[in-house]
């Protein structure tokens, strides 16, 4: 069993890739009862290769290549049956399923960058109404404010976050 360079940061990794592998793996296969079984082999490889993994590159591209061959190697196992979808197919559904991750991943990072820009106030009411799914209703009365001012906040709120992720993702494909 390999041993990963930095055991913490590959865990890190590879918890908070789980759902998109398995998505990605949902995408490739016809049938959904195997989906969980190509994860587990898909994480099993995944560990057995960790000291391949150079922290700081790019964890998705590598786990989703790994994710790709381990379904390959799933089908070879189920044979031929007619349900299944053949080599090439899965290598083409990859490849689409492959290219709006990097485009999620610009647009999260952008995001996350532009969250830090925000005044800790206007951080706390996103976090109260999107991380904890506080209603509406139950934060303005906790601020005592009305809700339709509070909506009107949380709305421009995420104006300006929508202007700052363009204005982030603008400044990247520039550069």
């Amino acid at each position: 069993m390999a041993v990963p360079r930095d055991p913490d940061t590959f865990v890190q990794e590879l918890t908070k890739h789980q759902s998109r592998l398995r998505g990605f793996i949902r995408c490739l296969l016809f049938q959904s009862t195997s989906v969980e079984d190509v994860l587990q082999e898909t994480n099993l490889l995944l560990w057995n290769k960790a000291d391949q993994f150079e922290p700081g590159t790019n964890f998705w591209s590598w786990a989703s290549e790994v994710a790709r061959y381990s379904v390959l190697t799933h089908l070879k196992k189920q044979g031929r049956d007619r349900h299944l979808f053949d080599e090439s197919v899965v290598n083409e559904l990859a490849m689409e399923a492959q290219g709006p991750a990097a485009e999620i991943d610009e647009r999260r990072a952008a995001l996350e960058h532009c969250l830090e820009k925000l005044p800790a106030p206007q951080r706390l009411l996103l976090d109260r109404r999107y991380g904890l799914h506080e209603p509406i209703e139950t934060m303005a009365k906790a601020l005592r404010r009305p809700p339709g001012s509070l909506r009107q906040t949380l709305y421009r709120i995420r104006e300006t976050l929508l202007r700052c992720i363009e204005k982030e993702l603008a400044v990247e494909g520039a550069g």
